[in-house]
């Protein structure tokens, strides 16, 4: 079996849920999450935070703030008219109303992007009270499940960005949803990161509950992140998560993703001392992305220069 950092375009097109969760258990602690944020202007002009991800050494890319009712990927969707400032403002806004109606019926949309840059391709939903202010593709519901299907993402994050208020029981009903909705095709990440208005998740009990609700894959803050949070901490809540047959991640989401490069060098490796499967990079930097000298830092701390190198240089089209 390949390890993650090894698979080429083909490998990921074909990938299942049980065949992603072996692949990550078999490259022991080296597999790469970042988060891109792609309802904005990408960091480069020239291409998408989703792209430049995959260059730098992400092997799993998840979209924050993709909205499954208005599906667009800044920097990769191409308009005519690009720049709502020039004058054409009424152009730009019905090129972009087109777009989202063409992308919502389009089966292949996420399969191309994903051929593409030759990495798996997640999204977060939040299960958000319904009666709080957000918008509704972003939401943790089964009509954006069925979305998730049509397209035929590799994983579902559910997960909250700040103030949202969601609950740790808000999380566990939401991966009961998805489990029912996506069947075993699709791999469910779920879990709390930071705070997001709500409190954090200390408690091993409570992460456990993660896993017997459906989770495959539980994500935790990594030490250092949030406060109370250190070594000790997240090991013990790892080793619940590995326990009770799950995968564990360790989540850089607090905005350190865009701070000094020994900071994130620091946290990836007290991550994979604790004993994570993941290390995810949060995508707090400059225009929805961590700075990308900070995506290969974290890269070499956990699988060293060799894999990282040959995670970027590796043709993704073979």
């Amino acid at each position: 079996m390949k390890r993650i950092f090894e698979l080429l375009s083909g490998d990921i097109r074909t990938m299942t849920r049980d065949r992603l969760l072996a692949t990550v258990r078999h490259s022991e602690g080296r597999t790469l999450m970042v988060e891109t944020v792609v309802a904005g202007p990408p960091l480069i002009y020239s291409g998408s935070n989703v792209e430049l991800a995959a260059a730098f050494g992400a092997d799993m890319i998840t979209l924050n703030c993709f909205d499954c009712q208005r599906p667009f990927i800044a920097g990769w969707d191409e308009l005519v008219n690009d720049d709502p400032y020039d004058g054409r403002a009424a152009d730009f806004v019905g090129e972009l109303q087109e777009k989202f109606a063409a992308n919502l019926d389009d089966p292949g949309y996420i399969a191309r992007l994903r051929q593409y840059c030759g990495r798996l391709i997640g999204l977060n939903l939040e299960p958000v009270a319904g009666d709080l202010p957000f918008p509704d593709g972003r939401r943790l519901s089964a009509a954006n499940l069925d979305k998730v299907n049509f397209w035929q993402f590799d994983y579902v994050v559910i997960t909250a960005n700040p103030n949202t208020g969601v609950t740790a029981g808000a999380i566990c009903r939401g991966i009961e949803l998805a489990k029912a909705k996506l069947g075993e095709r699709t791999a469910v990440v779920a879990g709390k990161m930071h705070g997001a208005g709500s409190g954090n998740v200390y408690d091993p009990r409570t992460v456990r509950d993660f896993v017997t609700a459906g989770a495959d894959i539980v994500l935790i803050p990594a030490p250092g992140t949030v406060p109370g949070i250190d070594l000790d901490v997240a090991k013990r809540q790892i080793d619940a998560i590995h326990a009770a047959g799950g995968l564990a991640m360790a989540a850089t989401g607090t905005s350190q993703e865009g701070a000094g490069v020994t900071t994130v060098e620091q946290i990836a490796l007290w991550s994979k001392m604790a004993g994570a499967d993941i290390m995810h990079v949060g995508d707090a930097g400059f225009a929805g992305i961590a700075p990308p000298e900070n995506i290969i830092a974290v890269s070499v701390v956990i699988r060293g220069k060799r894999h990282t190198y040959a995670r970027i240089g590796r043709s993704v089209l073979r």
